[in-house]
């Protein structure tokens, strides 16, 4: 178990429907695999939710939550959880993104709504979840991911 004892949180942590497990899914489920404890995250609570008892049935500890990344409140309210919950984050996960459109359309087709909800969703979301976790962490995140630049 590489991950006992850590504390991950999983932003894009639900399902999309389809067939097939999505990445968010198949994260929470493999880290759970590994032993850490999850927070996992996403737009849709009763989606989180089904990740989440997917989790616990093969013995991992997982909290689902409802955010959504375009809305900074949520994100840092999912950030303070995780702390509240167990006192600090190790691992971020961030999972959430969505095609041109919403919908795989050509770069041609692409409208400035377009345009915008995906840049909210896929760059401002990573970068507001990054943040949020940095802040509610303190300065540990800061100086964990200073080592890595060595």
């Amino acid at each position: 178990m590489r991950l006992a004892g850590k504390i991950a949180v999983v932003v894009g942590a639900g399902q999309s429907p389809g067939e097939g497990i999505g990445n968010g899914r198949a994260t929470v489920l493999r880290i759970a695999q590994e032993g850490a404890k999850i927070l996992a995250v996403d737009r849709d609570l009763a989606s989180a939710e089904e990740t989440a008892a997917l989790a616990a049935k093969s013995g991992g500890e997982c909290i689902p939550f409802e955010a959504d990344v375009t809305r900074e409140a949520t994100v840092a309210a999912a950030m303070a959880k995780a702390v509240e919950r167990w006192g600090r984050i190790d691992i971020l996960h961030n999972n959430v993104g969505v095609s041109i459109a919403g919908g795989d359309k050509p770069l041609d087709e692409l409208t400035e709504a377009a345009f915008d909800r995906v840049s909210a969703i896929n760059l401002r979301g990573t970068i507001m979840a990054s943040n949020m976790c940095c802040r509610s962490c303190g300065s540990s995140v800061r100086e964990r991911s200073s080592t890595f630049r060595r």
